[in-house]
């Protein structure tokens, strides 16, 4: 099986499959002898291309700048089982340190993170600290959490919506409602329109954008008076689609992270928005804070924010060239 990889510049070795259909990418920092190297181990939540191959990106370019191994793993279905595997894959390997993208309630790693830590490994979080935590916990498990605020980032949207005069209904639709960061992204900005006195109303979808355009296209019509639609949880093809077949072409649309599409259209003028978490930060970070704490022992004493930050018609170019270059 082979793979193709948006990470330039590292060297890349496809390693033996510890169970079927699941892939590890060795990504090596050249600056250190192998013998004298870390070894970090990303457990991921998907395989390195789209959004996680940001993330995958950020972490081998860590690795070059600090001369440590790192080695991006993923499971081919991502479920707590399966990601669970993949950590103890990272402990059988006597990794130095493994930071793992968090995707659900902490407790599901209780355990494996507490063998890791018995096997004198270091553990951080490359997902989202605790909504509005002003510092790092001094019983958390993870050494760190390095990620965006999502609870933040739907006060924000809501804020830039309110500032922009909207005052009209807002659908605000999720795609993923397992998935809790998503959730949190609906739950807040919903809250922080209501408390403004606008009519903001939530929306459960699925993750096909032909599903999502019909489903938006139709509450549009039985809710003429919606003045904003927000995506939360995957790229904007489905609104942007609705808005046309509708001819609302006064709908403003906001989204979530950086993708081709988003850019292109907040370039024309077709969205507004989207609200980036810097998912290259996401996974370099994890790997800087883990090489310095176990060669230093060196601790943050809060969580790093690699957002909220908005991406609008004043950056997006300046955005859309960082991500030609695969730094976003």
């Amino acid at each position: 099986m082979t793979m193709r990889s948006c990470l330039s510049g590292t060297r890349r070795q496809l390693l033996p499959l510890a169970v079927p259909a699941v892939v590890a990418l060795t990504l090596s920092g050249g600056m250190a002898a192998a013998q004298d190297s870390l070894s970090i181990y990303f457990v991921g939540c998907a395989a390195p291309t789209g959004f996680h191959g940001y993330l995958a990106r950020g972490a081998g370019e860590a690795g070059d700048n600090l001369g440590v191994d790192v080695t991006y793993i993923y499971p081919d279905q991502l479920t707590i089982p399966n990601q669970v595997q993949k950590i103890e894959e990272a402990i059988a390997a006597q990794a130095d340190g493994i930071a793992i993208c968090v995707f659900t309630e902490d407790a599901a790693y209780t355990d494996v993170v507490a063998r890791a830590k018995e096997a004198g490994i270091a553990v951080g979080s490359a997902a989202a600290p605790p909504s509005g935590a002003a510092s790092r916990d001094p019983e958390d498990m993870f050494l760190f959490r390095t990620g965006s605020d999502e609870g933040v980032a739907g006060k924000l949207t809501a804020a830039r919506l309110i500032a922009m005069g909207v005052t009209g209904r807002v659908v605000v639709a999720n795609q993923q409602p397992g998935d809790a960061s998503c959730q949190l992204r609906a739950t807040s900005q919903i809250e922080a329109l209501k408390e403004a006195g606008i009519e903001a109303e939530f929306l459960e979808l699925t993750m096909d954008p032909g599903q999502q355009s019909e489903a938006l296209f139709n509450y549009l019509r039985r809710n003429p008076d919606t003045a904003a639609a927000t995506s939360t949880c995957d790229v904007i093809d489905g609104f942007l689609s609705a808005k046309a077949d509708s001819g609302r072409d006064d709908l403003i649309l906001t989204g979530y992270d950086i993708v081709a599409q988003s850019l292109e259209a907040i370039k024309d003028g077709r969205q507004a928005f989207t609200i980036d978490q810097q998912q290259f930060w996401r996974g370099y970070m994890p790997v800087a804070l883990l090489t310095h704490n176990i060669k230093y022992g060196l601790q943050m004493g809060n969580y790093f924010l690699t957002g909220p930050t908005i991406v609008d018609a004043s950056n997006v170019e300046k955005v859309a060239a960082m991500v030609e270059a695969g730094y976003r």
